[in-house]
């Protein structure tokens, strides 16, 4: 299985809002799978404008999901969308990770996804949860995981990436892999243009991609 970290640098007001606004899509993936919350301008929610998916449907889905604390498969979406309850990171129970990211590896399997756009940390508040990270890097680089899956984009705040880079590197020599170093993906990254000017002097804006800044 080919493993990219696919970089997610955030502007300022995404930052200070604590709101994901855009979400890039790549082109070709079976499956996307996110955290089920679309309580505000999360990435779910981002991802959902992307895709043109529906709200409500997406939030009937995240509520059974989170009550039943296990992985959804929601197949009537293009691409496919499996949503994985919200955790706590390394503050909450670390076995309920790991079980959900075997659950998720299962319906990749059942649903036989060979490209999957992993988005769960994609935007991050606070320090990155590193043993939770490193537990499903663990999961997906062992030697004994078998699955569907050719390749795995992995979306990582840029305010992750040295964490998640040190713990690839580790897993690597744990488990003697051929490829030391990941492959990193810098994303297109969204900014504010001016749409319209008004005649007051007053201008529209509008929220449209632009071009990765981060280089590594």
């Amino acid at each position: 299985m080919q493993l990219i970290f696919c970089v997610r640098e955030h502007n300022f007001d995404e930052i200070g809002m604590g709101h994901q606004l855009g979400f890039p899509a790549i082109r070709g993936v079976d499956a996307i799978s996110a955290t089920a919350n679309v309580e505000g301008f999360t990435p779910l929610t981002a991802i959902a404008r992307t895709y043109g998916w529906q709200r409500d449907y997406l939030e009937r889905a995240s509520a059974e999901c989170n009550q039943r604390q296990e992985v959804a498969v929601l197949n009537m979406l293009t691409p496919n969308l499996l949503l994985v309850p919200k955790t706590k990171g390394d503050s909450g129970w670390l076995p309920d990770a790991d079980r959900l990211a075997t659950d998720l590896l299962a319906a990749v399997s059942h649903l036989r996804v060979s490209a999957l756009h992993f988005t769960h940390f994609g935007f991050l508040q606070g320090t990155p949860p590193e043993m939770e990270m490193r537990r499903i890097l663990e999961l997906l680089l062992s030697p004994l995981q078998k699955s569907s899956l050719k390749v795995l984009y992995w979306d990582i705040d840029q305010r992750g990436l040295n964490a998640l880079i040190r713990l690839y590197r580790a897993a690597a020599r744990q488990y003697r892999l051929g490829v030391a170093e990941p492959q990193i993906y810098a994303a297109p990254t969204y900014e504010w243009h001016v749409a319209d000017r008004l005649p007051d002097g007053n201008s529209m804006h509008e929220f449209v991609k632009g071009r990765p800044h981060f280089s590594s």
